[in-house]
């Protein structure tokens, strides 16, 4: 199995979005804003001119605009039809359709624009069946179904950065996962959303709609004739794409089932990233105790759970790398280094070790520095539960 401390990914250095050339629209065109995905820390603020664009665009004028292309989607909004219906929007690329969708995802700046009786319009986001190479993204065009004009791009219409940069991290709660997350995002400018808690759900729609060809039951034989389980992989990659405004992003949630959705996420997204945190348990215990309370079987359960699971899980991955969260406090260069060399990112090196250096990673109080049961002050009974949940994963992982 790899499990490099840093592997050898063949993405390059991914470019900052930029915005693409934009023709002229023939009618007013109102500039809606991206969807609201947590911008990366340092990024500037989305211009605010949208809503009065909004308000003063009469809602006959437009059927629909673009507000951002990417490698593998296409974002923007349409107008619902005099009939009432969602419009139905797809993309072309040298005289073939590569994606369709219906514009109706709801939006705060659309719904107040229906309200205010200016525009009747919905989101709409458009996956494409297949990546387009980062040369042709700007022939892209998109239709409304029903109108022979192709949809006007906004003046701030983006282009997404390419190639994509997909990283996920995970690992067992208070194990450094947050100071990582906040460190890429600002080094790297990905867009995150915190912990979204997503890919567990997606994952278990997959696992129930996956059917078996072998079982009695013809409905069950069905869904995995007809591969029903595309459906559910299709629904993640259009709602990632959707809440983060781009086909880059950092996703990190700890805890066990976002471990086992791993697999799962490497099959939406080929090429992705996958960071596991990890730290000494008796650090790890301490400081849940302190920061959730409640009960310290359980805390002691659920860090060999989390460890347990990623053993069984990293085999089915094509790669991955582990990063010490006492490592990343004692040596933030060397960790930064190993984290930028398998994202495929070198030069970012530095910058991710300034980061971290001048992070708010807990350097103080329960946890911080303990690896001996000596230091814990914990009673006897429970030192003796802590050996026996935590021993076994602690002995696999080189813990004492």
């Amino acid at each position: 199995m790899n499990q490099p401390s840093s592997a050898n990914p063949g993405a390059g250095p991914a470019t900052p979005a930029t915005p693409p050339a934009t023709p002229a629209p023939a009618a007013p065109a109102p500039a809606v804003q991206p969807p609201a995905a947590q911008a990366p820390a340092g990024a500037p603020p989305a211009a605010d001119a949208g809503k009065a664009a909004l308000r003063s665009a009469p809602a006959p004028a437009a059927t629909g605009r673009v507000e951002m292309l990417s490698s593998e989607f296409a974002m923007g909004w349409g107008a619902v039809s005099p009939a009432k219906h969602h419009a139905s929007v797809y993309a072309m690329l040298d005289g073939e359709v590569i994606g369709f969708s219906a514009a109706n995802i709801s939006r705060a700046d659309l719904d107040r624009a229906r309200r205010e009786g200016t525009l009747d319009a919905y989101a709409f986001v458009i996956v494409f069946t297949s990546p387009v190479p980062a040369g042709q993204v700007q022939s892209i065009k998109v239709f409304a179904a029903g109108h022979a004009a192709e949809l006007a791009r906004t003046k701030t219409c983006g282009l997404d950065r390419s190639p994509p940069l997909r990283v996920f991290l995970m690992g067992s709660p208070r194990s450094g996962t947050s100071e990582l997350g906040r460190t890429l995002s600002k080094s790297l400018a990905l867009a995150w959303m915190g912990e979204g808690h997503a890919a567990p759900l997606f994952q278990s729609a997959a696992t129930a709609l996956s059917g078996d060809e072998a079982s009695p039951n013809g409905l069950v034989r069905f869904m995995a004739q007809q591969n029903l389980r595309q459906v559910a992989v299709e629904a993640a990659r259009r709602a990632y794409f959707y809440m983060h405004g781009s086909a880059s992003f950092l996703d990190k949630t700890p805890g066990i089932p976002m471990i086992l959705s791993a697999p799962f996420l490497n099959e939406c997204f080929p090429g992705s990233r996958f960071i596991f945190l990890r730290r000494n348990p008796v650090g790890n215990v301490l400081s849940r105790m302190v920061k959730f309370g409640g009960n310290f079987e359980s805390h002691c359960r659920d860090w060999a759970g989390a460890m347990n699971e990623w053993l069984k899980i990293r085999t089915r991955l094509p790669h991955y790398v582990e990063i010490e969260q006492e490592e990343m406090l004692a040596n933030p260069g060397k960790i930064a280094g190993t984290v930028a060399d398998y994202l495929g990112l070198p030069d970012q090196a530095q910058a991710i070790a300034d980061s971290l250096k001048e992070g708010s990673m807990e350097r103080t109080g329960a946890g911080v520095g303990k690896t001996e049961r000596s230091q814990t002050g914990w009673t006897p009974e429970q030192l003796k539960k802590f050996d026996e949940i935590c021993g076994p994963a602690m002995q696999v992982f080189g813990y004492r």
